[in-house]
């Protein structure tokens, strides 16, 4: 009878540890089909199902294009949905031992390593069972302004050129925001594909990008 207790409680706790703390294929799994309406659960099991088998996870959405789950891990996943659209998901822990779901949606136009290459970003953000956080004060984000993409120590060479494209950035300045795979950092690109090609020569070697790191609240 002692050894059932200890049983029972051992799977109780294992069981109470994985309701807190989501994984990310059944958060996949469960996606509505109203975030991505051309993949359907279908599809995304296959894609589970293929990836954890060491198989390429490639299936055709509802339209006949492929869609390609490109990484899963416990608490990430990057899925593409298009060849010009890119879904990544992270789960963030919080200090309650749950966990925020945030997703980035990302446009790409423009060839790849092409100099009219284009990423363009956006964050939202969701509990891991898709449903709306009461306030989203709670994980306020903001995309930062155009200086905070340049080197503290850029030269001083090009700078007519350089001021000139910090206004043109000023006017739109997409960023492409990418999940590390492995922790809780999100790393910020400034998009320059817009820029003329004396405003290119005149940013290049003086742009970096901008790491935030959740602290189990918010970005930082």
């Amino acid at each position: 009878m002692k050894q059932f207790t200890l049983s029972l409680l051992v799977a109780l706790s294992s069981l109470a540890a994985s309701a807190q703390q989501p994984l990310m294929r059944d958060v996949f799994a469960a996606m509505p089909d109203s975030v991505l309406p051309m993949v359907s659960k279908n599809n995304r099991l296959d894609c589970i199902d293929f990836i954890e088998n060491q198989m390429e996870a490639r299936v055709r959405n509802a339209i006949g294009e492929y869609v390609t789950l490109e990484a899963l891990t416990k608490d990430y996943l990057r899925f593409r949905t298009s060849s010009a659209a890119l879904l990544e998901m992270k789960l963030l822990p919080t200090s309650d031992s749950t966990a925020v779901l945030c997703l980035v949606h990302t446009v790409q136009t423009g060839a790849e390593g092409s100099a009219l290459r284009m990423e363009d970003s956006h964050l939202r953000f969701l509990r891991p069972d898709w449903s709306e956080l009461p306030s989203q004060a709670a994980v306020a984000f903001s995309v930062p302004d155009v200086s905070a993409f340049v080197k503290a120590d850029a030269p001083d060479s090009l700078r007519a050129d350089f001021e000139q494209a910090q206004r043109s950035l000023q006017a739109f300045h997409p960023v492409r925001m990418a999940f590390s795979s492995d922790d809780v950092v999100l790393t910020l690109t400034l998009q320059t594909a817009l820029l003329s090609m004396e405003e290119k020569r005149a940013v290049e070697g003086r742009l970096q990008s901008v790491v935030r790191r959740w602290n189990g609240t918010r970005f930082e």
